[in-house]
């Protein structure tokens, strides 16, 4: 089993279990669109993957995409930018005072991250994102596995996604 590092500093058996969730923040049934599962302790270069993973199962990609400052890796944000894809990621902290010398698109999403719009758009991933990943660790069976590997680990994070989608459209299912 793998070892990531963790906020004490150690290392210790983990997966890195991402979710991509769709909704609105205005409230109303959030639905877990993309579920990726590594052994990769960091969240940077998983844009890419993961709107590939959102592709094949919705059959489109979204037409925002809100992550935190940690996935801001520039050949992501080119990617899916390119693809039509708006990004809004928080700009980190290492790049808050670079020169503009990066690609088009790299300085379109520094420049649109510091419109009031984007960032009251931003504000909303914390409503969207945060809760289904709260979600699925407390309700879903999410914070820890009696599982190995990553196969297995990805069949756990499916199924409390399943169970999270089927609890959040539970009324009109049933309607």
């Amino acid at each position: 089993m793998p070892g990531l590092k963790m906020p004490d500093g150690g290392y210790r058996p983990g997966y890195n279990v991402q979710l991509a969730t769709a909704g609105s923040e205005m409230g109303g049934p959030r639905t877990i669109v993309g579920v990726r599962v590594t052994n990769v302790g960091s969240d940077m270069g998983s844009i890419t993957p993961m709107l590939a993973d959102i592709e094949a199962r919705t059959a489109e990609l979204p037409k925002k995409l809100l992550a935190d400052a940690n996935h801001a890796k520039h050949a992501c944000i080119e990617h899916a930018t390119r693809r039509g894809v708006e990004v809004l990621i928080a700009v980190p902290k290492r790049e808050q005072n670079a020169a503009s010398c990066a690609s088009p698109e790299i300085n379109a999403w520094r420049e649109r991250m510091q419109t009031e719009e984007a960032k009251r758009d931003y504000r909303s991933r914390a409503g969207l994102c945060e809760l289904s990943n709260a979600h699925f660790k407390c309700h879903h069976g999410g914070a820890q596995v009696l599982v190995r590997g990553l196969a297995k680990i990805t069949c756990v994070a499916l199924l409390g996604a399943l169970a999270s989608n089927l609890l959040a459209h539970a009324t009109s299912l049933l309607a």
